[in-house]
This record gives C-alpha cells, structure tokens and sequence, in this order.
C-alpha cells in the first residue's frame, strides 16, 4: 500500500547505511600495537636495548673496581667486543657467592672470568674463546723451620710446604682452583682450609700468619703482592698446579646463547688481528701504575 504523501519508505538496509555514514566518514583513529613499545628513534625496543650487567671480582690485573671505575684487561677486552655488538656494558663488583647465584637466577646477564667445570657448565651458558689463561700458584711466607732457606720458589719445596703444612689454606668461597686443587679439597681431611670471601682477605689472612698459603692465579696474586708495604715476607711458590682458562658466562637464557656466541666470534677476531694483546698490554700498564 502506498501512503498519501506518495513517498515510498526506505527499506531497513538504507537507514542502517545512513545511520553509519557519519563514522565512515571520521578520519582514522589510531591503532594500538600490543607488545610493542616504541623507543626514541622509532626502532621496538628489545633486550638489546638494555645494559648489559656484569659481575667482576676485584681481580687485578683482570677485573677491578678500582676507584669505582671498573677496569681491569678482561674489562676492557669485554667493553670492546660488546661495543662491536651493540651493546653497553655495566660492571659490578661483588662476593663471589652472591655474584654467581645471581647470574645463575638471571637477575644479573653474565660473570666475567669465570673457571669451566662440569657443575658450572649445567648452569650457564660459557663462551668458547677464553678471555685469558694463567697458573694456579701458591702464595707463601717460608717461614718454617722445614724448608730449606735458600730452596727454589719454583722446586716445588716451599709450594709443598704450605700445601701440606700445619697451617691451612685460604680458600674463597665457591673459587674453582683447577682440576688438581678441586681434587685435592674434595678429599675431606686431607688438606685443612679456612674459607674467605676474597682473595685479598687470604692475603691479609696470610700476612696475619692465620693461614699458610694462599692459591690463586699468578696474575692476581702478583697484583694484590704490590698494594702491600715493602718488606711483606710474601713470594709466589710454583710450579704450577694448573694452567687455567678464564671464560664470560651467561645466565641460562635462549637470548644469552645466542650473544655468548656472537661474543666469541668478536672476542676471536680481536685476538687474531692483535687487538687483544694491545688491549691486555694497556691495561697492564695503567694497573701496574696505579696498582690500588
């Protein structure tokens, strides 16, 4: 039926198309990205982004927070590589124990200059280029009665002496020494330990005569031997136990597998174009001049 006024009514279809003609027209709103955070620059921010946060020991000439700057050859050597991947690079200086639980727990990214073992090995991720090799040695003051007065610091004598002596050994707490110390310590009894949370505090262990000998690295304990007085008494007895790698470590992450490898590529290539050897020597110099 048509009405009087002679107008057809408009189907339902029509008047819902004029109802939404008014928001087509609108200009867009904008859209949300989920999960995606925009940086300065425009780029998606990502986990290389942020710093990377480190834990070194005060392990001269290798690490050190010397002054609360860190330095140290490994410091510099890691700064550089990460440099190459884009990274910046935080450095924190804490007990051993603590800094290793952390890195374990993923609320620190890595450890620097950390000693292979198997157990190590099941709880990070390891580079596979070293970030430096040294000697396991012993730390004495030959004061005993036993050894020879003008035995050689390298026979063995002296290093035996301290091992074997009546007096126990500072060790740090959580260290890894090597294959042949580790063996030695896991032999309960055989050897007497007095457990320190540095390698600094067995030296001063050692000056005080609590302790007979302190093992650690050539290096470091050449290192902490020239912050103390003249006339200390100390000397470094070998020959060695070990030759030892020093490797970074990685929380046990996916992400952090695929930097510990891009970090030995880098790590690789320094060292064959004679980068490392330059940087290692520099460091070298600056600590030997500035040894606190």
């Amino acid at each position: 039926m048509i009405p009087r006024s002679g107008i057809l009514p408009a189907p339902p279809t029509m008047l819902l198309a004029l109802l939404l003609l008014p928001v087509l027209l609108l200009p867009e709103a904008p859209r949300a990205r989920a999960a995606e955070i925009v940086i300065s620059g425009g780029s998606p921010a990502t986990d290389a982004d942020a710093p990377l946060r480190v834990f070194i020991l005060d392990q001269p000439p290798w690490s050190c927070g010397c002054g609360g700057t860190p330095s140290g050859g490994a410091v510099e050597v890691t700064r550089a590589a990460m440099r190459r991947l884009g990274r910046i690079v935080e450095f924190q200086v804490l007990p051993f124990n603590r800094g290793i639980e952390l890195v374990a727990q993923g609320r620190l990214d890595a450890v620097l200059g950390l000693y292979r073992t198997p157990e190590r090995e099941r709880r990070f991720h390891y580079t596979n280029v070293p970030l430096y090799d040294d000697e396991v040695v012993m730390l004495v003051r030959p004061v005993s009665g036993d050894v020879p007065a003008r035995a050689d610091p390298d026979s063995g004598i002296i290093r035996d002496a301290a091992l074997y002596g009546g007096k126990p050994l500072a060790t740090v707490l959580g260290y890894s020494y090597g294959p042949t110390l580790d063996t030695l310590f896991a032999q309960k009894g055989l050897i007497r330990l007095s457990p320190v949370y540095s390698l600094e505090e067995g030296v001063r262990a050692l000056l005080d005569g609590r302790v007979g000998g302190v093992p650690g690295d050539r290096q470091t304990l050449r290192a902490l031997m020239r912050r103390l007085p003249p006339g200390h008494g100390l000397e470094l007895a070998g020959p060695p136990f070990d030759y030892v790698s020093a490797y970074m470590a990685f929380a046990p992450t996916e992400h952090n597998r695929t930097l510990a490898r891009d970090f030995d590529r880098e790590l690789g290539r320094m060292r064959a174009s004679g980068e490392y050897a330059a940087i290692m020597a520099d460091a070298f110099r600056t600590h030997d001049a500035h040894p606190k």
